[in-house]
């Protein structure tokens, strides 16, 4: 590691601003394109000793406390202590309170209820963890969502890095735009879709993942709404920093399930595209 990053245990000697972001950023990166690779190779062992290496990594520590208390749409709304970390001396002190912690060993507080208005002009709940916890959950996200970008299937869209909607409106017409007379179309959206995330399903799924235990109980830390606390038996919420890639490791395989059959291309980037004898196909987009 270097000096930069060793520094970085040592933030309370500097300014905020002073510290070497771009250095920082790199460090990680390079850690989530080794678990890219290693899982790509299938070599399992070195995927989980990579990410118990990113997420014990005090440089994903301090991006994570960046990216919840600068960056993110609600990084000036508390969670249920009604704590914000807005000001970068009070950053440099959750890092340095985190840092004493273990991230395995973290006990999650509820999510706060809270409500906002949908175009139907009907209510989406949201619940909104502490800053804490958004921030171990972005720290878990950066070392769960490289494994499983290798996983997803390529015509899935919604929540994932380097795509985006006109991704998807271009496989869309793609797949459309053919000889064939007949096409149709079924426009799907799962009903209430976070809310009802089968959270056995989820912990099957991240298993081997070194902090599975830790997802779980954020599956289960419930919510507080008007005083009074819920337990959650299904459901991510809407708000949670890690329940985007939670929800597409809930959708992922669907294509098998309606019979979408792959065959390798034998083209130099050893790609993957539908066995022509397929007449179905599939874009994802978040839950739609």
């Amino acid at each position: 590691m270097n000096t930069s990053l060793r520094a970085s245990a040592h933030v309370s000697h500097k300014g905020w601003y002073s510290i070497d972001w771009n250095t920082i950023q790199q460090y990680v990166t390079k850690l989530r394109q080794r678990i890219y690779r290693a899982e790509q190779q299938n070599q399992r062992r070195r995927v989980r000793k990579l990410q118990r290496l990113l997420l014990r990594s005090k440089a994903n520590l301090l991006l994570s406390i960046r990216r919840v208390t600068q960056q993110n749409t609600g990084k000036r709304t508390p969670g249920i202590d009604g704590y914000t970390a807005s000001q970068p001396n009070e950053r440099i002190k959750l890092y340095q309170e985190l840092l004493r912690y273990n991230v395995f060993q973290h006990r999650p507080k509820p999510a706060k209820r809270t409500f906002i208005a949908k175009k139907n002009g009907k209510l989406r709940p949201l619940g909104i963890p502490t800053i804490r916890d958004r921030v171990y959950q972005n720290v878990v996200k950066n070392a769960l969502e490289p494994q499983w970008e290798v996983r997803f299937e390529a015509s899935s869209y919604g929540f994932r890095p380097k795509r985006s909607t006109h991704d998807a409106i271009s496989n869309l017409f793609n797949k459309l735009n053919t000889n064939s007379k007949k096409k149709w179309v079924f426009e799907g959206d799962f009903q209430g879709c976070f809310d009802h995330l089968n959270h056995n399903w989820i912990s099957k799924q991240t298993s081997m993942f070194p902090a599975n235990k830790l997802i779980g109980r954020w599956l289960k830390m419930g919510y507080m709404e008007q005083g009074i606390f819920h337990n959650t038996v299904e459901g991510s919420p809407q708000g949670s920093v890690a329940s985007p890639l939670l929800a597409n490791i809930a959708l992922d395989g669907m294509e098998k399930e309606i019979g979408i059959v792959y065959r390798k291309t034998y083209k130099s980037n050893g790609g993957y595209k539908i066995d022509p004898k397929c007449k179905i196909g599939r874009i994802l987009y978040a839950d739609d």
